[in-house]
């Protein structure tokens, strides 16, 4: 069973942390999910994640809406790239709870990479409809929606990380939604799990 990643979690780094133990780095390997679009698409907000609280420069805190990446399935010639990673339901047990704006979908026969086992099952997370509705209802609403900076900079170093990011770039739906600066509070209240999403 496998895990397909597109974001943050192309970097080992961020698996080990999310699952508390390493990983056989070996095993991660660059894959390409046919079908798919990778978009900035996914609210993140109080409402998401009440744990977290984002702050502006100026110490005051942001009330908006920031936006991460999730994926849509568009069709024959479109194509997100990312990693596959070996996992366990033990193992899911820890992702799911941080990637709680998405559901886990089996997208095995879409996904391809280097050694790809037959018999493998592989999952992503899709991100659910109502929470990339948030997204446009913030917009209609007139609240501020923007992409955290700190999040921009740790999906392009993971994708840098293997060779890839200007490929990210080409197959990442352009966003319109700008980036701001915004330190990131959790508030330590909520379970550590929950507490790691960085979504």
């Amino acid at each position: 069973m496998y895990l397909f990643t597109y974001g943050i979690l192309v970097n080992p780094d961020q698996v080990e942390a999310t699952l508390n133990h390493p990983i056989d780095r070996e095993l991660m390997k660059y894959a390409v999910l046919s079908g798919w679009e990778r978009a900035w698409n996914v609210a993140s907000d109080k409402v998401s994640h009440p744990e977290r609280t984002f702050l502006s420069p100026d110490g005051t805190e942001f009330d908006g809406v920031t936006v991460a990446l999730g994926i849509e399935q568009r069709g024959d010639g479109w194509e997100c790239d990312g990693a596959v990673i070996p996992v366990t339901d033990a193992d899911l047990s820890f992702f799911d709870p941080r990637e709680r704006s998405y559901d886990r979908v089996d997208v095995t026969q879409a996904v391809t990479w280097a050694g790809k086992p037959e018999d493998c099952v592989v999952h992503a997370y899709v991100p659910r409809q109502d929470v990339c509705r948030r997204v446009e209802d913030a917009v209609n609403e007139g609240r501020t929606v923007c992409i955290r900076k700190a999040y921009v900079d740790s999906v392009h170093a993971a994708f840098e990380r293997v060779g890839q990011l200007e490929t990210f770039k080409r197959l990442t739906r352009v966003s319109s939604f700008p980036v701001r600066q915004l330190e990131t509070v959790i508030d330590p209240a909520y379970s550590p799990n929950a507490a790691q999403q960085t979504r």
